[in-house]
């Protein structure tokens, strides 16, 4: 039926929309899975590729070369994922590394600070209110710069997304039948035409990766 991608801020309900959507939909749940395989790409371990990531934005700024590596990484194993068909990912940057592509319905999910916050003192019950707000927001900073150095881009931008949902007045369960019902309109419809750029979307991505690796 469609690929479906999930952007979110941290304890933001991510994972929980994706499983929903997964079950209801009978669609493949994926997002640690693309990092593990970009990684084995590369000859890294998935904590090492994942160490590259966390780099200060600063640094990946002068590395333009590495960074590009492993974007393309990145991007080659999740177009990869999305020539088997219907999908559900909740991993990195979904919107950005399937930019242009049909058939992909991309999700912005956004969650009120303090159901956040509760949901990580849940975890650590040590952390107070205001140190638990100052995580989350240290984190999401972090996390727009990031984007912003990979991508030159504004992960708020609304137009990067098909549809935006917030928890204050959606549930999980609700948010996973608007966008089941939405990604059934025609135009996220896999047909033969969308699958074919599909796979020759994942070559491209292949060929590209394979004249980094080599460069």
């Amino acid at each position: 039926m469609a690929i479906i991608t999930i952007s979110r801020g941290s304890l933001s309900g991510g994972r929980a929309l994706a499983d929903c959507l997964s079950s209801r939909l009978g669609y493949p749940n994926v997002g640690h899975e693309v990092l593990q395989e970009a990684a084995e790409a590369l000859g890294a371990t998935e904590e090492a590729f994942r160490g590259r990531f966390e780099t200060t934005p600063g640094l990946w700024g002068r590395l333009t070369h590495a960074r590009e590596k492993y974007v393309m990484a990145v991007q080659t194993a999740l177009a990869e994922w999305c020539t088997r068909g219907d999908l559900v990912y909740h991993g990195l940057s979904g919107q950005h590394l399937l930019r242009g592509l049909p058939g992909v319905f991309r999700v912005r999910l956004i969650s009120p600070i303090e159901m956040r916050i509760r949901a990580l003192m849940e975890s650590h019950p040590q952390m107070t209110a205001s140190q638990a707000e100052d995580f989350i927001r240290n984190v999401d900073q972090d996390r727009s710069r990031w984007v912003r150095v990979m991508h030159d881009d504004d992960v708020t931008d609304t137009s990067l997304y098909d549809l935006t949902i917030t928890l204050r007045t959606h549930t999980i369960e609700s948010a996973c039948e608007t966008i089941s019902a939405a990604v059934a309109q025609p135009q996220f419809q896999i047909t033969d035409d969308v699958e074919a750029e599909i796979f020759a979307f994942a070559a491209e991505c292949r060929d590209r990766l394979s004249r980094a690796k080599g460069g």
